[in-house]
């Protein structure tokens, strides 16, 4: 067992969103496996980890759901940092924010300081984005039952390339880079994120809410989305040293016990695989 434990990848901090627990879309059994490989410090979880929007109409609670939350449980005995924020599909809990479960804090939103110092705002997104406002609540509800019918084709493609032999494909992802007003969507919610959070004096923003997993650097600022446990399997990483990472772990080779890091933030402001362009709009 000790040798089990001393393979695993040490990190800082481990940041997941939009895990979606109580719906058939779920992929639990992924993320159990890619905690299996880690030892972090510290686990956010940035909001909508329980759907409680799909369980009010379909339940469906897997033993994998089960093993998670009492896999975080464990983690937190044993002196592991877990923070929940909740979002807008588990907006249930925030009526319990500044709480703890157990050793599990409860917060609407937090300041994370990275390594070298820099001051990160960590909050889940929803209030950012325009369909969440009460005028547009019931277009939120609509898109909810949309994408609802995106995972299900999502699911049927990729078990039939998986038939195939063939790697896999996201449906969801595929839209949200070539659709042009998704992608406009998606750029508005950024904006206003990382305005707001500017506004607040911090240095950078990690959020979740639109499963799409980002870091990159806006006019000296940074911004990173930790992505979705439904359709791409990503995760954000602070390594020992400072530097962040996203995991897309299904994307990861066989072999290897930890994900491919497709974009990594730098402690000392550089940034990989990111080319020196900014936004000039924000």
């Amino acid at each position: 067992m000790k040798a089990d434990r001393d393979k695993k990848t040490k990190l800082r901090t481990i940041w997941l969103s939009d895990i979606h627990l109580g719906t058939s879309f779920s992929k639990s059994n992924e993320l159990l496996r890619f905690l299996d490989n880690y030892k972090a410090e510290q686990i956010i979880l940035v909001g909508d980890i329980i759907d409680i929007w799909s369980m009010q109409s379909t339940w469906l609670w897997l033993p994998t759901h089960s093993q998670f939350m009492q896999k975080l449980i464990n983690l937190s005995e044993k002196g592991v940092r877990i923070v929940y924020i909740p979002g807008n599909h588990d907006e249930f809990f925030r009526q319990y924010t500044d709480m703890n479960f157990g050793k599990i804090e409860i917060r609407e939103r937090i300041e994370y300081r990275t390594q070298d110092g820099k001051r990160l705002l960590v909050v889940h997104g929803d209030e950012f984005d325009i369909f969440m406002q009460d005028s547009y609540r019931w277009l939120a509800h609509l898109g909810d039952r949309f994408f609802h019918v995106i995972q299900l084709i999502s699911r049927i493609t990729h078990d039939v390339r998986n038939w195939l032999g063939k790697d896999y494909w996201s449906l969801a992802g595929y839209m949200k880079t070539k659709t042009k007003g998704i992608t406009k969507i998606i750029g508005k919610f950024e904006n206003a994120l990382i305005l707001a959070a500017r506004r607040e004096g911090y240095d950078g923003v990690i959020c979740g809410h639109i499963h799409h997993a980002e870091i990159k650097s806006i006019d000296n600022f940074i911004y990173m989305n930790c992505g979705d446990w439904v359709d791409s399997c990503t995760a954000l990483v602070e390594d020992l040293t400072g530097d962040f990472q996203i995991v897309e772990w299904l994307k990861s080779e066989p072999r290897r016990p930890i994900g491919i890091a497709e974009k990594s933030f730098r402690k000392r402001n550089k940034i990989k695989s990111f080319k020196e362009t900014e936004d000039k709009h924000v």
